[in-house]
């Protein structure tokens, strides 16, 4: 399964300008990448934090997910593999958000900041770094099945 990402519609729009009508979304987004400096992105990236926006206008579509499932679900964050394997951080789902050190995150950011905090340092500075693995909650057999199994 391809993974998905929502986007607010004027976003979309904006994505969409860049593209001609028989264009994939997959070909706009790579052409525009092509154009992006790369050693400025990765400053921003590391420069900024990652946190869930809470401007109502922007955040309508960005959890589906993690709408779906009922406030009080508890959502983990589980190193794999590696020296920190099977380390793990919950989380709270509350209101469509997750929960997590007193902050209210998407899955990715609940990921990013729950692997700082296993690792004791921003990974993403390691070379072996690959980027946070899947947010998963207990489905209704007790199975920790990924977050994005709550849209099907």
């Amino acid at each position: 399964m391809s993974p998905t990402i929502n986007l607010d519609e004027k976003l979309h729009r904006e994505l969409a300008s860049y593209g001609n009508r028989d264009e994939s979304y997959n070909t706009i987004l790579a052409r525009i990448l092509n154009h992006v400096d790369e050693e400025e992105a990765q400053r921003d990236r590391m420069n900024r934090d990652t946190t869930f926006e809470t401007d109502e206008e922007e955040d309508t579509s960005s959890n589906l997910a993690v709408e779906q499932l009922d406030d009080g679900t508890e959502v983990r964050f589980k190193i794999e593999r590696g020296e920190y394997a099977g380390e793990e951080r919950t989380g709270i789902v509350r209101g469509g958000r997750i929960e997590y050190n007193g902050s209210t995150w998407s899955p990715t950011g609940m990921a990013r900041e729950a692997d700082h905090d296993i690792r004791g340092s921003d990974a993403r500075n390691s070379g072996s770094y690959s980027g946070p693995r899947e947010v998963k909650y207990q489905d209704e057999s007790g199975q920790w099945v990924p977050i994005q199994t709550a849209l099907e």
